[in-house]
């Protein structure tokens, strides 16, 4: 499911915010890509750890973790509903962010 375009614009400015870095974490295996839409909330903190922040638009609260550093950083979006990851989305840096996309999906480069 795709974010609105409303919502990429907003993802787009908190990732140009730089809203902090989080620390080291290890990749996912490549087999355990991605597989958060339609789980519980539980296992998508349980593979990123706490969000960085968490933002509610248009009643839609949306959770987002910041991983890598200043100079290779990929933003995670989570849109939630009730306690499902009903929406998916990375964007940054290519390399930081593949491992967080299913093979088919294009990383969208910031």
């Amino acid at each position: 499911m795709a974010l609105h375009p409303r919502n990429l614009a907003i993802l787009a400015a908190l990732a140009l915010a730089g809203c902090g870095g989080i620390p080291s974490m290890s990749l996912p295996d490549v087999k355990a890509r991605n597989d958060f839409k339609g789980k519980p909330v539980s296992v998508i903190v349980a593979r990123l750890g706490n969000p960085d922040f968490q933002q509610t638009i248009s009643g839609q609260k949306f959770f987002m973790w910041r991983i890598g550093t200043s100079t290779q950083n990929c933003l995670i979006a989570a849109g939630i509903s009730g306690d499902v990851v009903d929406s998916y989305n990375a964007t940054g840096d290519v390399a930081m962010c593949s491992p967080y996309l299913p093979p088919a999906e294009p990383v969208q480069a910031q």
